[in-house]
């Protein structure tokens, strides 16, 4: 039996990237003191994410909960549930993504990183647009 040595390099390159991109990074996760949860999902050869729940639904008047912090006024009366956090979030290395990401805690965007650390938990890092702090914070798979 004769191996066709090409076919079977490409084949084993194929195998080896193969858990690079079908890192598990898709999903559900609970934002750091699961405030909240955030779904990941593939758009486009990147990544993005969106509030699909929260611990605190309502104000204190009984109101779904809206961006206020928003540094844009006209964004003000969007409801978190639903927000947008990550957008254009592209593969910058092994296991990891980076793009831009919106904090509804303080109304403001990010440069952000999201990097696997295991199959159940990630670890999402930012900087201030336009400069200022940056942080980081490990979130866990939801089960």
């Amino acid at each position: 039996m004769r191996l066709h040595t090409p076919l079977l390099a490409s084949s084993l390159l194929i195998l080896a990237s193969a858990p690079l991109f079908a890192a598990p990074v898709t999903g559900n996760w609970y934002t750091y003191g699961a405030k909240s949860m955030v779904k990941i999902t593939r758009c486009g050869k990147g990544l993005c994410g969106k509030i699909v729940w929260l611990r605190q639904k309502l104000d204190s008047e009984g109101r779904p909960l809206r961006d206020e912090r928003n540094l844009n006024k006209g964004y003000r009366t969007r409801k978190v549930l639903g927000l947008s956090t990550f957008s254009g979030l592209s593969p910058a290395g092994p296991k990891r993504w980076s793009g831009l990401m919106y904090n509804p805690d303080d109304g403001r965007t990010y440069k952000a990183s999201l990097t696997i650390l295991s199959a159940s938990s990630i670890r999402i890092e930012g900087c201030r647009v336009g400069g200022g702090p940056c942080g980081q914070r490990t979130w866990a798979r939801a089960k």
